[in-house]
């Protein structure tokens, strides 16, 4: 009788269990890549180790932006620092608002894939020729 109430009680322990991964990867936050309008902005600052780019061309920042929004970039991969952790050579980009205030995020590459990190958002994958598009300014 012990036996058969044990299996019941680990029965019902796997389906509980079961139930509760089932909800939670139904409940998991979406994140969304969240730009800047181009009219808003005064210039792009893109920075890699000590090599610096300042964008003030209006036309060069419509195309960047466009660039790294492409579409409206969704994932379910959560930023949890300030800057991304164990990237090849971070590509910082300072968008500065014509009212003084900025925002940031990242592109790197990691194992031979490319990213655009938001900090404390999310992370996204992009293309080489995307990546490139925005490295070309420092790198």
């Amino acid at each position: 009788m012990q036996k058969k109430a044990a299996w019941i009680a680990v029965t019902i322990l796997i389906l509980m269990m079961t139930v509760m991964g089932f909800f939670f990867l139904i409940n998991r936050r979406e994140y969304t890549l969240e730009l800047p309008k181009a009219e808003d902005l005064k210039s792009i600052a893109i920075a890699a180790d000590a090599m610096n780019a300042d964008v003030t061309n209006v036309e060069e920042i419509k195309d960047i932006i466009y660039v790294i929004g492409d579409g409206g970039r969704t994932t379910k991969r959560e930023s949890l620092n300030d800057s991304p952790a164990n990237a090849e050579i971070p590509i910082k980009i300072e968008f500065c608002f014509a009212k003084g205030e900025s925002s940031l995020l990242y592109i790197y590459t990691q194992d031979n894939r490319y990213y655009i990190e938001q900090p404390y958002n999310g992370i996204y994958q992009i293309s080489g020729d995307e990546y490139n598009s925005i490295a070309k300014y420092v790198l």
